[in-house]
């Protein structure tokens, strides 16, 4: 029953307040500012995402991890960094909006390209996605169809780099690249 009652008012609360945004598609290779939204499920998700975070930021770009990890406690290996945070239920408010100051900066900041690697739905991750001003919203998560401008069908979700390369591939396609 509780859980409806919160449903309810997350549903409610992102319908008023849904961020609305410019949209433009560009391409993993143009696009400057870059946001990554990912669920740290162990370490080595948390490894696997933090490799495709350094390389973006090799090749020049500037890029925002935002990490969730589904518990009451932020593990030790998710290392907080000037571009990388990491939130987790403590963070959240009681119907699953996060709230910390670090949140509101990433929401606020204009990404030319916003990616989702969340492999499950979680109400954290879609009021990201709702509230985001990114120019482009690109992820694989079925739950979250609605809130992505590009959705990328994919069986195995949980591969990141496999993940990256077909968006990659369609946004290379999509922009005429």
């Amino acid at each position: 029953m509780l859980g409806k009652i919160k449903k309810y008012y997350f549903t409610k609360y992102l319908k008023k307040n849904r961020f609305s945004r410019d949209k433009e598609i560009v391409s993993i290779a143009k696009a400057k500012h870059i946001g990554i939204i990912a669920h740290i499920t162990d370490e080595d998700s948390y490894k696997s995402i933090y490799a495709i975070f350094s390389k973006l930021q090799s090749l020049g770009k500037t890029v925002w991890l935002m990490g969730y990890y589904d518990g009451k406690e932020v593990p030790h290996y998710c290392l907080q960094q000037l571009t990388a945070d990491f939130f987790c239920q403590k963070q959240l408010n009681w119907y699953g909006k996060p709230q910390f100051i670090q949140m509101n900066d990433f929401l606020a900041k204009p990404f030319n390209l916003l990616i989702d690697f969340a492999d499950q739905s979680f109400t954290p991750i879609r009021y990201i996605l709702n509230q985001s001003h990114a120019g482009l919203i690109v992820g694989t998560n079925p739950d979250f169809q609605d809130e992505y401008d590009l959705f990328i069908k994919m069986e195995n979700r949980t591969d990141h780099v496999e993940v990256l390369k077909n968006i990659n591939l369609y946004l290379q396609k999509l922009s005429g690249e």
